[in-house]
């Protein structure tokens, strides 16, 4: 057989359709795998498959199977959709749309011994595979590497870490771009190998072979061999479907990656604040953040890549409730099963907005220092109680949440504070220099071994995705 060709896909989205994926968010890429025209694709595509393995089992000649296979190649969704106004049956519809461009000779040989699940399920698996290894899996890559590129560049920009929303200790920015490097290579991963775990089938109406038996000696070989055309493992049981846990996990993991992007969007959205403005995305001329406010940078593209991740989550609910399905098969996810493709295509939607977005980001460390010195050294709390335990004070986080407190009520430096204070100023005539520098400049002194961290997490991932 040769390789699946999918149907040309327009640039032009459509202002009438209900869902913003085919209107203000149409992707043609997306669309390539995705749309109902290659849903379609792959059915027939399967069909064609089941035609060349009755030709290897001597059912129908090779002639036969390469005529159904060219007239498959010919399926158009607009006529398949003509065709079901009469059988009231999609599958029903392509098998017509094919015999009709055959001899008398190939028709009997369409569809023959199949169920139409074996069909929907196999093609199902091809055509959700091929969106996530050829189009969400590259797009998450080309994110990765623009943030391999970022926290390269910014490892040693030191930047106040937070947690709930207060100063904690410093970090460098870096260093917290490396935490989702971590997490969406590890994510990646994950999808990645659950897309290589899709299955197909070919074993009937309930699964049992009833069909095939009648005229195949062997029919878990047909069925191995005719997934094989395709690519496909035969799924380990099957009833009229493939189990749906499979394409469940795949949904769900996917919906583990749109939600450590909008992690990112939330971290990256809040760094904009005017307050904070740690970091700006880049306005290009003409661009306007407000009909009214004319003076405003809205962080949209970060915002746009939250909104969507609801999206996603929304669909990891419904392929869950798909699970269930009474005894060898019912309907309840025939339609419900169609929106699946909004998972793929929102995933590298996000993506790709994410990447555009990262890539031209506008990191200020200016403001990242001017942050750090907020609290007037008061941060350094953490490592002036340790040192204080380190000389053999009993109650050093005590006396250093103290001093702390009354730095940041009075508004001047802890070590101000420290100095005045008689117990206090007694353990810090004991620190090193060292030591005292560290207390007296944590911006500087106090970032632990972020860089190196962060270094050394792109370099893994780097090398994983060479």
């Amino acid at each position: 057989m040769k390789p699946i060709v999918l149907p040309a896909v327009s640039d032009e989205r459509d202002y009438s359709a209900l869902d913003p994926l085919d209107g203000r968010y149409y992707d043609a890429s997306a669309a390539r795998y995705l749309s109902e025209r290659s849903r379609i694709a792959y059915q027939a595509y399967v069909e064609a498959a089941l035609a060349h393995t009755l030709a290897e089992f001597g059912i129908c000649s090779q002639e036969v199977a390469d005529q159904i296979e060219t007239a498959a190649g010919k399926i158009k969704a607009e006529d398949v959709y003509a065709e079901e106004q009469t059988t009231r049956h999609d599958i029903k519809a392509i098998v017509n749309c094919i015999k009709r461009e055959l001899s008398e000779e190939a028709q009997p040989f369409v569809h023959f011994g199949a169920t139409s699940y074996d069909i929907i399920s196999t093609a199902a698996a091809l055509q959700l595979r091929a969106a996530t290894t050829e189009l969400v899996v590259p797009r998450l890559k080309e994110l990765l590497k623009t943030l391999f590129t970022l926290a390269d560049e910014q490892a040693e920009t030191v930047q106040i870490g937070r947690t709930h929303g207060q100063h904690a200790v410093p970090v460098t920015f870096g260093f917290a771009i490396a935490a989702y490097v971590s997490r969406l290579g590890e994510n990646l991963q994950a999808i990645e190998d659950l897309s290589n775990q899709l299955r197909g089938k070919f074993s009937g109406a309930v699964g049992a072979y009833n069909a095939l038996s009648l005229f195949v000696d062997d029919p878990i070989k047909f069925e191995k061999s005719l997934l094989a055309k395709v690519g496909l493992e035969p799924a380990p049981y099957s009833s009229q479907i493939v189990p749906a846990e499979g394409t469940v996990r795949l949904i769900d993991e996917l919906a583990i990656s749109a939600n450590i992007m909008a992690n990112l969007g939330h971290d990256m959205r809040h760094l904009q604040r005017t307050e904070i403005a740690e970091v700006r995305e880049r306005f290009e001329p003409g661009q306007t953040g407000s009909s009214t406010m004319a003076h405003k940078r809205n962080p949209w593209n970060f915002e746009n890549v939250i909104s969507m991740s609801k999206q996603v989550t929304a669909q990891v609910v419904n392929a869950n409730l798909n699970i269930a399905s009474e005894h060898q098969r019912d309907l309840t996810d025939s339609a419900s099963s169609r929106f699946y493709a909004i998972t793929f295509a929102s995933v590298a939607s996000m993506a790709e907005r994410l990447n555009k977005v990262m890539s031209k980001l506008e990191v200020d460390p200016d403001a990242m220092r001017r942050n750090l010195l907020l609290t007037e050294g008061a941060i350094a709390a953490e490592p002036f109680y340790l040192l204080l335990e380190k000389y053999g004070h009993t109650e050093a986080h005590e006396k250093s949440k103290a001093l702390a407190h009354q730095a940041l009520e009075e508004h001047v430096p802890l070590v101000t504070v420290i100095e005045k204070d008689p117990e206090g100023f007694e353990y810090w005539q004991k620190f090193s220099p060292n030591e005292q520098a560290i207390v007296a400049a944590p911006e500087v002194h106090y970032s632990g071994l972020a860089a190196k961290k962060t270094r050394a997490i792109v370099a893994h991932w780097r090398q994983i995705l060479a």
